[in-house]
């Protein structure tokens, strides 16, 4: 009797193909769940501005700077899974701190901004910041300007990108509601050499800024 069995070429073909197999799945599953965090990003984002801009008026007239997660807890303004620890910090999709803050009031009585300051440390850091920027488009009538900060090393000084602002303020600079992807993209690209990296998004306290 003669038994017939598979070659070692046949078997190693085999492996190869699901090798190959395992890695597009890999792929396709690394791909599906940066898409869930992005979206997941955008109402999380979503959330904090519309309250951002509801309530502004609410602390117009607060001295001084004051940090606004707990604010923002009692008035169920914080989406669920973003406050994991007893910080000022509240933290995004992708485990990246956000701090929420009003600037107060100057000294002859202007009233400034309350942001949002967002830390990158993600390794998907691009598309982070990409997302951050279109999902802040949809508030260009209210946003006062978007910025990124960084540092980018031990003892380098802070520097910061070009600005893009609202559209009652586009008379300062670029307008954020017009910002092409390519212009995002090239804005984002800012932090490539950062240590530390932030987006600083600004509402006006009053009605306008400075009023």
């Amino acid at each position: 009797m003669r038994e017939n069995g598979r070659s070692m070429v046949e078997m190693l073909g085999v492996l190869a193909i699901i090798g190959v197999l395992s890695v597009g799945a890999m792929s396709g599953y690394a791909k599906a769940m940066l898409k869930y965090k992005l979206n997941k990003q955008t109402e999380q984002l979503n959330s904090i501005l519309v309250g951002f801009i509801q309530y502004r008026h609410e602390w117009k007239n607060v001295q001084g700077t004051v940090r606004l997660k707990n604010y923002f807890i009692k008035l169920g303004l914080v989406p669920e899974n973003m406050d994991k620890d007893s910080s000022d910090y509240l933290y995004d999709a992708f485990n990246n701190k956000i701090l929420l803050t009003t600037n107060g009031i100057k000294d002859d009585g202007t009233r400034l901004t309350m942001g949002i300051s967002y830390a990158i440390s993600s390794d998907s850091a691009a598309e982070i910041c990409q997302n951050v920027y279109q999902t802040s488009k949809g508030f260009s009538e209210d946003l006062f300007r978007i910025a990124m900060t960084k540092t980018a090393g031990e003892n380098s000084d802070y520097s910061e990108s070009s600005s893009f602002y609202g559209n009652t303020y586009c008379h300062i600079g670029k307008c954020l509601s017009s910002a092409s992807l390519s212009e995002i993209h090239e804005v984002c690209q800012f932090c490539d050499d950062a240590k530390t990296c932030n987006i600083w998004l600004s509402v006006p306290m009053g009605d306008r800024y400075g009023q």
